[in-house]
């Protein structure tokens, strides 16, 4: 999900409080957050990446600068050699264990659902050796984990305060024994890019984006000039979903969430549906297995675990849907 904007409190977890001086383990807010799940995701795939947590490794701290809209980042060293007048117009960003995982959005747990959602729909889909591209990662939580459960995972990026933030960190790349599992990261805008595209590659088994795929997002009125434009822009739907449809192996699952407020005629970022309607998908060859499901009853259990009922009425200020596509076992890509 590209960082739109960065709360004057940085890198604190929206989902989970920071752990405090009298707790001892660095991703302990991490951990609590996971015991609070428990109930809520149902499915062994979904428990697993929560019995993973406890074996997340404990990255060291570090600090970079970032300026935003456009977002750029530097690390320690590159600071150090900028002038008085350019390290001026830079923030300084004290990347603790925890926002490793979390970043700007809080609790990569949420990504759990996805999980429970695979054993609903496609029940014999396995994450052991699959290949998972998350595009708009946002934070690497959920990658690492899914990697620690033996997939291959490639997290999808346009911000370059994320690479700055993970460049050279030890939970990113192939995972030591007794997962074969890996993480790759990559910074671009898919599929927009020639360059990002030729990243990405192709041959994923699960295709999942999250507060990325927004109406609200990919089809604005008019591109805001401080942002990249969206997903997709100036692409038919044919071919921007064709591009989708080319990346996956046959049989691949297509997996988007998005949680928001209430939508809002005069706020239209808010508006969360599919930006591509069911038509456009069936055309382009995909499976339908849900199109703009409504799970807002979900998202506030899940907002209630988390604790976000203390900031904001989940009954009237949450809401959520999902949509999950799959790609025919029997189909060849459009370039075949």
């Amino acid at each position: 999900m590209l960082i739109q904007t960065l709360a004057a409190t940085a890198l604190v977890a929206v989902s989970s409080a920071a752990p405090s001086q009298t707790e001892d383990h660095p991703l302990q807010s991490l951990l609590n957050d996971a015991e609070q799940l428990r109930e809520i995701y149902t499915s062994p795939q979904a428990q697993q990446m929560l019995d993973q947590v406890e074996h997340l490794p404990v990255c060291e701290s570090r600090t970079i600068y970032a300026s935003f809209r456009p977002n750029k980042a530097v690390n320690e060293d590159e600071y150090n050699n900028l002038s008085e007048e350019q390290q001026q117009k830079l923030r300084q960003l004290d990347i603790t264990p925890i926002d490793y995982y979390s970043t700007f959005y809080g609790s990569p747990l949420v990504y759990a659902r996805t999980l429970d959602l695979l054993h609903q729909h496609a029940p014999d889909f396995t994450i052991n050796n699959a290949n998972i591209i998350d595009l708009g990662y946002g934070q690497l939580g959920q990658l690492r984990l899914w990697a620690q459960m033996g997939a291959h995972v490639t997290g999808v990026e346009i911000d370059p305060i994320l690479t700055a933030i993970y460049d050279n960190c030890e939970a990113v790349g192939d995972l030591k024994e007794p997962t074969s599992g890996s993480v790759t990261l990559i910074e671009g805008s898919w599929p927009n890019e020639e360059s990002a595209r030729t990243q990405v590659g192709a041959g994923y088994d699960l295709f999942i984006s999250r507060n990325l795929l927004k109406h609200g997002y990919v089809k604005p009125e008019k591109l805001n000039p401080n942002f990249p434009p969206p997903v997709g822009w100036e692409m038919s739907d044919a071919e921007m979903l064709g591009h989708l449809y080319d990346i996956l192996n046959p049989g691949a699952i297509v997996i988007i969430e998005s949680l928001g407020p209430k939508p809002d005629p005069q706020k239209p970022w808010s508006d969360i549906s599919n930006p591509w309607p069911e038509s456009a998908w069936t055309k382009a060859g995909f499976q339908v297995l849900s199109h703009d499901q409504d799970e807002s009853a979900y998202a506030r259990t899940m907002g209630a675990a988390l604790g976000w009922d203390e900031r904001m009425n989940l009954e009237t200020d949450l809401f959520a849907v999902y949509s999950m596509y799959r790609k025919p076992v029997s189909a060849k890509n459009n370039n075949d």
